[in-house]
């Protein structure tokens, strides 16, 4: 189940990308990495019956791509579960809060977990609290662009992975 899920998550992510859209935000990640483009995916992907809008992260220098879902079925509280083929992780925001956490048992129960021998801990306990002020969607969506890569243990091999 969990295998399906993110690929159908990352092949929804490519389908969007080969679709010509404006770019919700650009920017620089400040790494090897270079420049990050976040794209709308114009389609929902259901998880526990609850739709959730789907960005796709595309780095410049990298053949790596995110897939972000986000959910903000809970009052108050706004999800963004990011899925990459290295690793799964969460993203919060609530009450003027932003960081990172493990996956919850509302995403465990659909088959998807954070493998915690590809996370990097250390980086992972810094990103807990990332911003106490409130930003808009594409503001958070930014952030994760630039911070969820250096929660993968073996980052150095994204950052110098060649596109072909």
């Amino acid at each position: 189940m969990k295998k399906t899920l993110i690929a159908a998550f990352i092949s929804l992510a490519f389908t969007a990308a080969a679709q010509p859209s404006s770019p919700v935000a650009q920017g620089s990640t400040h790494t090897m990495l270079g420049i990050y483009t976040i794209e709308e995916t114009g389609e929902f992907e259901m998880i526990k019956g609850d739709p959730l809008r789907a960005y796709h992260i595309q780095y410049e220098n990298s053949p790596d791509s995110i897939c972000v879902a986000v959910d903000d079925s809970r009052k108050g509280v706004t999800r963004f579960l990011v899925i990459s083929d290295k690793m799964v992780i969460e993203y919060i925001c609530h009450n003027n809060f932003f960081g990172a956490r493990l996956i919850d048992e509302h995403f465990q129960e659909e088959g998807l977990s954070t493998p915690l021998h590809k996370l990097d801990k250390k980086e992972y306990y810094h990103q807990k609290l990332i911003t106490r002020d409130a930003k808009s969607e594409a503001e958070y969506l930014k952030l994760i662009s630039v911070y969820y890569p250096r929660l993968i243990k073996d980052y150095n091999n994204i950052l110098y992975a060649a596109k072909d």
